[in-house]
């Protein structure tokens, strides 16, 4: 006799695949079976179900015979309730892929949250994919993307920390997930691991970028029934951040570290000049000159909300480049030599009169490291800025491997530095303790 099942999701977890499996079975009434004598030892074996989906297959083709929004959906549909089956919630990512070759076509890209089995399933490389799947043990939600954004990363965070039970407990109400049935008394449920979540408010946070410019995009969603849109988490911020910054964004935490970067300088075809009667090429050649430096900015998250951080990395490099920027603010020329590999750099600062100014007040703001090397722009509010960058000692002597300013340079204003906040460098700063906080206490030696 066949036992009849319904495969409802529990509240926070599935049913056990060996289990489902054990109770779905058909009972082995006329078959012959040999028993173990008492004693004999034998191998266990644990049945199995498969992950492969063979309606997913077809939609997957009839995606490649015509390939366009209305297929893709039909598509992404399907998978999103495949990844709601209790077999596909238990199951790894890597095992459900390996089981369906369309999502390796398709370059599927699976994310963690942070918060165990909560995770995000993309497609960043379809242009027609406009949504994100949220897979979470009790439920399985599409999540839409503007049009052109294509997604990159996610986070769930919230106020604190506490057991995972309290935030994985289903939403009553259309749409919440029913406890499966009780199972016979002799079976014993898995003790699963306890998972910690944030407790509180809590958010999903995603980051994506622009298809064709790479501006960077933000979006929180509460999780409650419906997902609705979480406005506030990043109301505090200028609108600069969330619709004009370009470059890479990866969390930390809670906060979100940016490395803001100018927008990719395409190239176009041009002909070249020529005299009359000769044949003109037509060569690629930049429009504009490229800056391959970028800036870091911490998008801190206080009090569910996130805020430009005014604290910047309490570092060693960023120790050194301040330094040296308050003894040129301070007319401390000795001072500020202190800190240059080669002594001769100080005419560089002194050239763009820099030493002992007292307005407009210099900021000084973190660049994205180089070949090994930290970079910080010394924004001036003038007509140059002035580009500090520290790495280690390389010369053989007492203070190799000892940080120092390796190279100045000269720079016009950048637009993307004028918005950023960095470090006041004011004339009144503690020359005395930058001088106590230099490698040995002395100049490199050249």
């Amino acid at each position: 006799m066949r036992k009849n099942l319904s495969l409802s999701f529990l509240s926070g977890s599935a049913l056990p695949l060996a289990l489902v499996c054990q109770l779905a079975a058909p009972c082995a009434h006329g078959l012959e079976h040999s028993l173990p004598e008492a004693g004999e030892k034998t191998a266990a074996t644990t049945p199995t179900v498969s992950l492969a989906a063979a309606n997913l297959a077809q939609l997957a083709s009839d995606y490649r015979a015509a390939a366009d929004d209305l297929s893709w959906a039909r598509y992404a549909t399907y998978l999103r309730d495949l990844l709601a089956l209790p077999q596909f919630v238990s199951a790894e990512p890597a095992q459900i892929i390996a089981a369906n070759p369309s999502l390796s076509e398709f370059k599927v890209k699976v994310s963690e949250t942070g918060i165990g089995s909560f995770r995000i399933w993309s497609f960043p490389r379809i242009v027609e994919s406009h949504a994100v799947i949220f897979q979470t043990p009790a439920r399985t939600t599409a999540v839409p993307l503007p049009q052109a954004v294509a997604f990159r990363e996610a986070r769930i965070v919230g106020l604190a920390t506490a057991p995972a039970a309290a935030a994985l407990k289903p939403v009553a109400g259309k749409g919440a997930h029913h406890p499966h049935p009780p199972v016979h008394a002799a079976v014993h449920p898995p003790v699963h691991p306890v998972v910690h979540a944030a407790a509180g408010p809590k958010s999903l946070v995603l980051i994506g970028a622009d298809r064709n410019s790479g501006t960077l995009w933000f979006k929180g969603f509460q999780l409650v029934e419906g997902m609705p849109e979480a406005t506030e988490l990043f109301s505090s911020l200028p609108a600069f951040f969330t619709q004009n910054v370009t470059g890479k964004a990866t969390f930390s935490g809670n906060d979100i570290v940016l490395t803001i970067q100018p927008p990719v300088v395409r190239k176009e075809k041009v002909e070249e000049e020529k005299p009359a009667g000769v044949v003109k090429d037509t060569v690629s050649k930049p429009v504009a000159a490229a800056s391959s430096a970028g800036y870091k900015v911490v998008l801190k998250f206080v009090a569910g909300k996130y805020t430009l951080s005014g604290h910047m990395p309490d570092d060693a490099p960023f120790s050194v480049a301040l330094s040296f920027a308050q003894a040129v603010a301070g007319a401390k020329p000795e001072l500020a030599k202190s800190w240059l590999v080669d002594s001769k750099l100080v005419s560089i600062p002194k050239y763009l009169g820099l030493f002992g100014r007292v307005s407009p007040p210099m900021r000084l703001v973190p660049m994205s490291n180089a070949a090994g090397s930290s970079r910080y722009r010394l924004v001036t509010s003038s007509k140059d800025d002035l580009i500090i960058e520290v790495g280690r000692i390389l010369q053989p002597g007492r203070l190799k491997g000892q940080l120092a300013i390796r190279a100045l340079f000269i720079a016009p204003p950048d637009a993307i530095a004028q918005r950023l906040s960095g470090t006041m460098v004011l004339p009144g700063g503690n020359p005395a303790a930058a001088a106590a906080a230099n490698p040995a206490n002395a100049k490199p030696k050249n």
